[in-house]
């Protein structure tokens, strides 16, 4: 199953049990200098008393990575730039095997992470900076859902402007929009329904 947000977290207690490992992947970040809010994520899955498996996607060899993946119950991949979390998971050669995993166990993806579950990023290029992915050379993502989210809507009047700007220009697409307090859970036979996280 999927559980796809935009910031607030505290929905995932539903889904994942105390003490359960899971691997948190903060490669979309690496570019940005202040990452405050990596540290507000590893805060709190801290908090809600999970066993963190931290995994390093640009540094990790696709064996290690792999390994991990096998022995964790859930995994977290956190906000950042979409592009460059695409690029460097395809480069290290493991889109597949995270696929996999998220058909089997529970996939959490924040921000950046929830919108590579999507079938594909290439509508995200008013809001990430695409440059930064200077090696990628697609945009197809994981297509773990047949629609494309919009996180963090209503967040920012200029960032709400932008998605509604891209909403319009993309209408053959089937967005769903999230505000910080909400989360989208797609179960097994992909099946979704918006939901408050607080």
């Amino acid at each position: 199953m999927e559980i796809l947000l935009s910031r607030n977290k505290e929905i995932i207690r539903e889904y994942i049990e105390e003490k359960s490992k899971i691997g948190f992947i903060p490669t979309a970040s690496e570019l940005d200098k202040d990452r405050w809010y990596i540290e507000k994520d590893i805060e709190d899955l801290n908090k809600m008393k999970f066993n963190i498996v931290y995994i390093d996607v640009s540094k990790e060899s696709k064996e290690e990575i792999v390994k991990k993946f096998n022995d964790i119950d859930a995994i977290f991949v956190a906000g950042g730039n979409s592009f460059y979390l695409l690029q460097q998971l395809k480069i290290k050669d493991v889109l597949q095997e995270l696929i996999e995993f998220s058909n089997n166990k529970i996939y959490v993806g924040s921000s950046a992470g929830a919108c590579i579950a999507c079938p594909s990023i290439d509508y995200l290029q008013k809001l990430d900076n695409k440059l930064q992915a200077p090696l990628l050379d697609n945009c197809n993502a994981m297509n773990l859902v047949d629609f494309y989210v919009l996180p963090h809507y209503k967040s920012k009047e200029k960032y709400t402007k932008i998605a509604d700007k891209i909403e319009k220009n993309y209408n053959n697409y089937k967005f769903v929009k999230i505000s910080n307090e909400q989360a989208i859970i797609v179960d097994e036979v992909n099946n979704y329904r918006v939901v408050e996280t607080n």
